[in-house]
């Protein structure tokens, strides 16, 4: 089939940020990087390909360890104490600088995937789906830079966030580290947090981002994490693809790899995926870091190497500059173990010297770019001041990101409501509003981040005259029946504050979007009282299906983090008019799953009702976008400028007009989203996509007109049959295009 009028990827998928794909390229290596590359013996340069866990080089004898390895990154944190993070970092980089032959500095890594998140005292954002929820990328943008300060000054350099994964699947455990199952809206908020996190200061970048993870790792097979993932070409290049160039054009430049397996290869082992696609059609020029032992893994989890002698050249001929190999007591996949091997394959010729040149290149441009060779220290004057800031920013987030789910006009609590029962496994925990990845891999231990709980936020905000009062129930075990009834019965509003329990990766995989049957029990008991229960989701996913039936509202507070209590306390209240609105589809139960608003065609093979087969019925529990308000927004006059686009500027921005009116009686914001379709063409379209979107905020009868910066591009498609790999194309024909129920037609000629 004719596919004329293609654009090449890197410039198709930059054109979702208005830049030019040039933003990815990178400059010739400086005369430093150079001058290091051929200064460097063979085992120097494989120190620089390998990274350790700090806790293996104690402070006593770090510049023995640091000469004997060589180590280009350190990882993980030996203390939450954030001075000594901070000393510690300055000791050992003092001997990597001062006890080594070169004096090249590590780069220290860290997961600060919502906030700070391994420092003691620093303030936990909400995660990324729930910053999704919020549609604001500046919001992310600001959470970021915060974030980079905390590292910066406790000596941590590199941030392995943020995830540019789809929230494709809920079943799997890493869903709310994605923000949005929509590319469009996904590649905002990943260019927003790499933006914020590569924040300039003395003239290099403050830390630097890692885009991960490259790619498709978020849609394996049966839902559970590191699983083989099967997508079509079509599928991975318009849908997949989108965040990761997002986050290279925004700058980062570092990518981390799929830990999972794509078409029945290992993302680790292949060259396809790192170099051709990659490098060479997404123009990364930027350093690739392994998983966590993902060369082990090529053996142990997806049985496709031998041995880690044949995982490691393997991984290093696809593209992988840096190996993550911190000590895990796995036998022989160990520092010295990866580097005596990685010297055999260059001396025998299985690993090129030119393969080595790149990958040092690429680290040590890196390390350049976030200035270590000017400044590799922590400031630790400046630790306790830095790391407790963004508390305030942490309560405006969380607050936006909630998403009124259902309402039969019991929420907001009004004044005259005397009594509130407070209930439910997520009232009163810190572990819980959390989630994983906080100040441990699976959540909260012993050490407590700051927190407000969500009962502290509803006593905090009642009036006077309003008596609160807590029955604390279990995630999965409900053995005060009674006493919750009883306070119930007394009560003139419950709040069941449900959810989830902090996890992180396979630890959270599910096969059920149920809530567990003592929550739902719970719930069942505080309605059938006939008094007015609310609901209140803290969740790492769509989680809860029938529980809705008994509930008069519903609130998803995703996983608010540090200031969980104040914003949902306003939002009860009434103080906070929700304008949250769901970054992903929430299924009625994982029969339905993929359920996503950009599936192809049909949704449904009958009208509803009609059940005579063949019979197919996605209509979600909620759908993508839904979130409702304590006011109503009606809009009227839409216009797209231009209304006719030639294909050779596909690139190029629209501008979407609307008029957009507070139809109620109270002030309220709301996100404004555009949505993109095709109704008939030379291959399936998605049912709709989002193209723009924007946030307005109105009093009472206020009308605005907003003009909303917008993109063909989340339409363009590889053309062909079955089997097609061309270039992403934007079709010539008729788009149409939606905000609420107003349309207007974009022709492409």
């Amino acid at each position: 089939m004719e596919t004329s009028g293609g654009i090449a990827l890197a410039a198709a998928l930059a054109g979702y940020l208005s830049e030019s794909a040039v933003a990815t390229a990178r400059p010739t290596p400086s005369d430093r990087v150079t001058r290091f590359v051929d200064e460097m013996t063979l085992e120097e340069k494989v120190g620089q390909m390998t990274q350790m866990a700090a806790y293996e080089v104690p402070t006593e004898r770090a510049a023995e360890v640091l000469r004997k390895y060589k180590p280009g990154s350190l990882m993980y944190l030996t203390s939450k104490n954030p001075n000594e993070v901070a000393r510690t970092s300055n000791e050992l980089q003092k001997a990597m600088v001062e006890e080594t032959r070169l004096g090249v500095p590590f780069v220290y890594g860290i997961d600060s995937v919502h906030g700070n998140n391994n420092l003691e005292g620093a303030t936990i954002f909400p995660h990324n789906h729930g910053v999704g929820a919020t549609w604001n990328p500046d919001a992310a943008t600001e959470m970021a830079s915060i974030t980079s300060r905390t590292m910066r000054v406790t000596g941590t350099h590199w941030n392995f966030s943020p995830v540019a994964d789809l929230q494709r699947d809920p079943r799997w455990g890493r869903f709310y580290e994605g923000f949005s199952e929509d590319p469009f809206l996904a590649s905002q908020l990943v260019a927003a947090k790499v933006r914020g996190y590569e924040e300039k200061t003395n003239g290099y970048k403050r830390t630097g981002a890692t885009v991960k993870h490259f790619a498709g790792y978020s849609e394996p097979a049966n839902g559970n994490d590191r699983t083989a993932a099967l997508l079509p070409y079509r599928t991975f290049a318009s849908t997949i693809l989108p965040p990761f160039s997002a986050g290279f054009t925004a700058g980062a430049e570092t990518a981390m790899v799929n830990s999972g397996s794509l078409n029945g290869v290992p993302a680790h082992a292949s060259k396809e995926l790192l170099t051709d696609i990659l490098r060479d059609r997404l123009g990364f020029d930027g350093m690739v870091v392994s998983d966590w032992h993902d060369f082990y893994r090529m053996i142990k989890v997806h049985g496709y190497a031998e041995n880690l002698k044949e995982a490691t050249r393997l991984g290093i001929n696809a593209g992988v500059d840096m190996y993550m190999v911190p000590a895990a007591g796995i036998e022989g996949d160990t520092a010295e173990g990866y580097q005596r091997r990685l010297i055999e394959l260059v001396d025998e010729g299985s690993v090129t010297t030119e393969r080595i040149d790149e990958a040092v290149t690429n680290i040590l441009a890196f390390k350049e770019h976030v200035g270590l060779f000017e400044d590799p220290y922590a400031a630790p004057s400046e630790v306790d001041e830095v790391v407790s800031e963004g508390r305030e920013l942490a309560r405006e987030v969380a607050t936006e990101s909630m998403t009124l789910l259902t309402n039969d006009g019991t929420l907001p609590l009004g004044s005259d409501v005397g009594s509130i029962l407070v209930t439910g496994p997520s009232a009163d925990s810190v572990a819980n509003q959390m989630g994983g990845w906080t100040l441990g891999w699976q959540g909260v231990g012993d050490t407590k981040p700051p927190a407000v709980t969500v009962l502290e936020g509803i006593s905090d905000a009642a009036p006077a005259s309003t008596t609160v009062t807590h029955v604390p129930t279990g995630l999965r075990e409900f053995t005060n029946e009674e006493e919750v009834r009883t306070a119930a019965e007394s009560a003139d509003v419950v709040v069941a504050v449900l959810g989830e329990g902090p996890y992180a990766e396979e630890k959270g995989d599910t096969d059920t979007l149920e809530l567990p049957t003592a929550q739902r029990r719970l719930v069942e008991t505080a309605a059938n009282t006939g008094t007015p229960t609310v609901g209140v989701l803290v969740a790492g996913r769509p989680r809860g299906t029938t529980v809705f039936d008994h509930l008069s509202a519903s609130v998803m507070a995703y996983l608010p983090g540090t200031a969980a209590g104040p914003a949902v306390a306003a939002t009860l209240f009434g103080d906070n008019n929700p304008s949250g609105r769901l970054p992903f589809t929430w299924p009625t139960g994982t029969g339905q799953l993929l359920n996503l608003h950009n599936n192809y065609p049909p949704d449904q093979f009958n009208e509803a009702g009609d059940n005579r087969p063949p019979e197919s019925d996605q209509t979600p529990l909620f759908p993508f976008g839904h979130g409702l308000s304590y006011t109503d927004f009606e809009y009227a006059d839409m216009r797209i400028s231009p209304k006719k686009l030639p294909q050779r500027a596909a690139t190029d921005e629209l501008t979407v007009s609307v008029s957009v009116r507070n139809t109620g009686d109270r002030a309220g914001e709301t996100v404004i989203p555009v949505y993109g379709g095709r109704d008939h063409g030379q291959v399936l379209y998605p049912r709709k996509v989002v193209v723009g979107f924007d946030r307005v905020a109105l009093e009472p009868g206020e009308t605005e007109r907003v003009d909303i910066r917008a993109s063909i591009l989340p339409l363009a498609t590889v053309l062909g049959d079955v089997f097609a790999r061309g270039e992403l194309v934007v079709d010539t024909g008729e788009y149409w295009f939606a905000v609420g129920e107003v349309t207007e037609s974009l022709s492409v000629v």
